[in-house]
């Protein structure tokens, strides 16, 4: 079984029948056999196949179980959702989608840039045909991915809402760097980590956003090209399972090795991984997830604020699911 792959397989694109065209704009991945199919999966996809099968049993569960079981409802959820828009207040749908768009595009960007620390001389064990050792090459296939992900969410919005006014202040939340999680690894060493661990979480908990995305924009009653918007959002989702792949493939044969400390002493990885996965699903799951679920109850306010149905509509929209605290 090839688990050694150059990094033009790994960015090597399948011969598509047709390009992925909708509303006159042509996305990334095309159609075989009348289906869709994601870009740079020609050979991507059998890669994270190879690799996890060298894994030991249950590793790739040990990863993700923790994180499936932590992702946090949508807010606004989907009632809530079509009861603004049903109203005239699109400007909290216009804003999750915008900001969604441009979480995807910084995120790839983001994985671009990331250096690498020399495996060779931080673990025990060597990476040789692993997704460990493909990783920029991996980082570099999942940040094209998320450009044209960009691209794909601004066009799901502006055919739902037919090209919308975009507030000016929606960008996504650049925290600074927080102050040392794991300190008995090196900090080279911490931060592969704990990107990793970041990225997959996103990437997991995505799949509630999916689910909210396309029943809203697919919704007929109030969109008129949501056939099309539907359409995008579920290939989009398609795009991800390679993400999720190879991250939690790199994450599990993290896990399963030795880690080389500061002062040189082996560190078996288990225990430090698993810690920090804990660390960042509290704080994903917690914290960030309170703070943006607050800002956009602040949002909703603001619409509501001079609509003659004020009143009536926060009722209904408190009574199709809980409403985090503005005060």
């Amino acid at each position: 079984m090839q688990t050694v792959y150059t990094d033009d397989d790994l960015l090597s694109e399948h011969a598509f029948d047709a390009p992925l065209v909708v509303g006159g704009v042509t996305c990334h991945g095309g159609f075989v056999g009348g289906h869709y199919v994601s870009p740079r999966t020609l050979r991507r996809m059998a890669a994270i196949e190879a690799w996890q099968a060298g894994l030991p049993a249950g590793a790739l569960e040990a990863i993700l179980n923790p994180i499936d079981a932590r992702v946090p409802p949508q807010f606004p959820n989907v009632e809530q959702t079509r009861l603004l828009v049903r109203h005239g207040v699109t400007l909290p749908l216009v804003r999750i989608l915008t900001l969604t768009a441009r979480v995807e595009a910084f995120g790839g960007e983001t994985l671009r840039r990331v250096q690498l620390p020399d495996f060779g001389k931080r673990l025990r064990e060597s990476i040789d045909g692993t997704a460990l050792a493909h990783l920029a090459s991996l980082f570099e296939a999942h940040a094209r991915d998320e450009q044209g992900h960009q691209m794909m969410w601004e066009l799901a919005r502006d055919l739902a809402l037919d090209h919308p006014e975009i507030p000016e202040d929606v960008e996504p939340n650049y925290r600074p760097p927080a102050p040392r999680l794991v300190p008995e690894i090196p900090p080279d060493m911490e931060s592969i980590l704990l990107r990793l661990l970041g990225v997959l979480c996103v990437e997991v908990f995505a799949v509630e956003n999916f689910r909210w995305a396309r029943a809203v924009l697919g919704d007929a009653s109030l969109f008129a090209r949501h056939a099309d918007a539907e359409h995008l959002i579920a290939c989009v989702q398609q795009d991800e399972a390679p993400h999720v792949g190879y991250l939690a493939t790199a994450l599990a044969e993290l896990r399963a090795r030795t880690f080389i400390g500061e002062d040189g002493a082996f560190l078996p990885a288990q225990p430090i991984v698993d810690r920090a996965l804990s660390m960042v699903i509290l704080f994903q799951a917690g914290p960030r997830q309170q703070a943006a679920c607050t800002a956009r109850m602040q949002v909703v306010e603001h619409c509501l604020a001079e609509h003659p149905q004020r009143d009536s509509i926060l009722g209904e929209f408190a009574a199709l699911g809980p409403v985090p605290s503005v005060a």
